[in-house]
């Protein structure tokens, strides 16, 4: 039995050896002379040019080495990533409110259009006695025309 978990625990020692051979980084240095040099580790007095990535050239034979370009951490890519998807959901709820706004008006000039245009008589306000002041047919007839136009920029439900 305690063979059995030796087995293993040699096995997933060789393992994690294993991804860190896969993993090493070459970087390019210069040193005080202005000399290239290639290593896994800059030696001192030298400065990094730049990191160099290994990766397996596929007919088998070595390394190609290819510059790294410089890339987002996953977290700044989720930041902007959830930044554009409220900036549009904001968008969207900013139309969708005008559209509501919109339509309230509509909906109210086409009640008072109805409302005009059965001729009924109209109250626009009181006179000092308090007796009902009504609108004149000439000043109704501007007040058709005026919600007319305000209707020409709604849609027909």
């Amino acid at each position: 039995m305690y063979l059995k978990y030796k087995k293993y625990m040699l096995a997933s020692i060789v393992l994690c050896g294993l991804t860190q051979l896969a993993q090493a980084q070459i970087y390019e240095c210069k040193d005080a002379q202005g000399r290239k040099i290639m290593a896994s580790r800059c030696p001192i007095g030298s400065t990094i040019v730049k990191e160099v990535e290994v990766t397996p050239v596929s007919n088998g034979l070595g390394t190609q080495p290819t510059t790294k370009k410089p890339t987002q951490s996953l977290w700044a890519k989720e930041i902007e990533f959830k930044e554009r998807q409220k900036q549009k959901e904001d968008q969207a709820a900013l139309a969708r409110d005008k559209q509501r706004a919109d339509g309230e008006k509509c909906y109210q000039n086409r009640k008072r259009l109805i409302t005009l245009e059965n001729g009924l008589p109209l109250i626009i306000g009181e006179n000092q006695q308090g007796e009902p002041i009504f609108m004149e047919d000439d000043k109704r007839q501007e007040e058709i025309k005026k919600i007319n136009e305000k209707l020409k920029g709604c849609r027909e439900d």
